[in-house]
């Protein structure tokens, strides 16, 4: 296998590019909740409100979320490492 296809299956770049991923779905989320939050400004004749309240509630919405999915990742890797050390114990004898 040649090394450009060693580095794609590797475990941290696959992990660098979920959290990456999750980043850009963050810039949409909040992004889109401002152009909403200045479309009803501009609509409604108020000034800068809804699009501060649209950047807020997409923050804490995606913060929400990320939270969620770090627990979830966190949870995952503490299983696979458990896993792991457990197959590595039973392949394990004791010899003098």
């Amino acid at each position: 296998m040649s090394k450009r296809f060693k580095t794609l299956n590797d475990k941290k770049f696959t992990y660098g590019a979920h959290w990456m991923g999750i980043g850009f779905e963050f810039i949409l989320v909040v992004g889109g909740l401002c152009y909403l939050g200045y479309w009803l400004d501009k609509t409604e004749g108020t000034s800068p409100g809804w699009m501060i309240i649209g950047f807020f509630v997409g923050f804490a919405v995606m913060l929400r979320i990320m939270i969620k999915r770090a627990r979830a990742d966190e949870d995952r890797s503490d299983f696979d490492s458990d896993q792991t050390d457990s197959q590595s114990d039973s392949g394990k004898t004791d010899k003098p």
